[in-house]
């Protein structure tokens, strides 16, 4: 009788994992679509030297023995990694619809232009502070004021408290610059990957969601895809030297394991379109660029991304560059193929 019990149970948790937690099938989706650009003579300089400053970070967090402690020294250099930066451009912290965020402004930009940023950091890790960089960019490309949401984290909250804050900061920069109410002008929606996952969940959304629709939506290394069914999430483990040892390990589980453990952690379902923009309606969306990079592990979550949106009528483009570590147009700035990816999205910005 047990042993019958211990069946039943398994079983159940097997049918629950793969029909409930977890996403149709996307393999149709996994070919090939887009541009392809070949790596910079510099990215092998700037890209170790990077990655050492993350193997020193996790040497040190594993010194200190304690999750907690260790914990807040990764957090600690994610938030540190736009210091240093000299620009023009002034940071102003402001409340949005109850959301923390800070307004990036260059010197001299049309404030009725916006863009919404949404900072990566695997949902744990990550702030605006840490991100200056990038919103400083992106508000001299787009001649915009950038509005960066300060999003509530795991694992102090669930998942979706980080889509309620995205998308409430978005309401709010519809009607709110960084002098007081004056409605938009201009939309564009960023974010780099976790980022560009809540970016990609607000294209989306805001057919419904939202009085107004971004004007365009760019994702640099996005995750679309929470279930991680993705055959890069494997096939790159190898060549992914960011990614690869965290989300390398979780990569190894079996599908079903995968999908409980997403749930505990996330506290939703891992195919919740809100979570998992991959499995939305894709149909509609307004114009999107998105940059992968050819060994990173989220690649293919870009690849289905494009194929499906692709396939349901939608404008959305792909680039992809050669041996680029995740999320370089960060971790890179003003160096090699880093430079040429943001010559790509100024691109983008001024064809909307």
């Amino acid at each position: 009788m047990t042993w019958t019990i211990l069946i039943a149970l398994a079983v159940l948790w097997w049918l629950i994992a793969t029909f409930v937690l977890s996403g149709p099938d996307l393999s149709r989706y996994d070919s090939f679509v887009g541009e392809q650009f070949d790596d910079h003579p510099e990215d092998a300089e700037s890209t170790a030297e990077f990655l050492a400053k993350v193997k020193t970070v996790r040497i040190d967090a594993t010194k200190t023995k304690s999750f907690r402690n260790g914990f807040a020294l990764v957090r600690k250099f994610a938030d540190e990694l736009s210091d240093g930066l000299e620009t023009d451009s002034v940071f102003s912290p402001v409340v949005a619809n109850g959301v923390n965020c800070e307004w990036t402004v260059a010197n001299g930009v049309d404030t009725t232009r916006r863009v919404l940023f949404v900072h990566g950091g695997a949902f744990i890790m990550g702030s605006p502070k840490g991100h200056r960089q990038f919103t400083d960019q992106l508000s001299k490309l787009a001649n915009a004021a950038v509005l960066s949401v300060d999003y509530r984290m795991m694992p102090e909250h669930s998942r979706m408290k980080s889509v309620l804050d995205t998308q409430q900061a978005y309401h709010w920069m519809l009607e709110q610059g960084p002098s007081g109410h004056q409605e938009a002008s201009f939309v564009l929606v960023a974010g780099d990957s976790a980022g560009g996952n809540l970016a990609l969940m607000l294209s989306s959304w805001s057919k419904t969601g939202a009085k107004q629709r971004p004007d365009g939506v760019i994702g640099f290394s996005p995750s679309t895809d929470m279930t991680l069914s993705s055959p890069t999430i494997k096939r790159n483990r190898d060549t992914d030297k960011l990614l690869g040892e965290g989300l390398g390990a979780l990569s190894k589980f079996p599908k079903s394991l995968k999908a409980w453990v997403g749930l505990f952690f996330m506290r939703v379902r891992p195919s919740n379109k809100l979570v998992s923009p991959i499995y939305d309606d894709l149909s509609d969306l307004p114009p999107t660029l998105l940059h992968a990079s050819s060994n990173e592990m989220l690649l293919g979550d870009s690849m289905r991304y494009t194929n499906k949106a692709i396939a349901q009528g939608s404008n959305v483009t792909l680039q992809v560059w050669k041996d680029q570590v995740h999320d370089w147009h960060l971790f890179n700035m003003h160096k090699g193929s880093a430079n040429q990816a943001w010559d790509e999205v100024k691109k983008f910005i001024d064809s909307l």
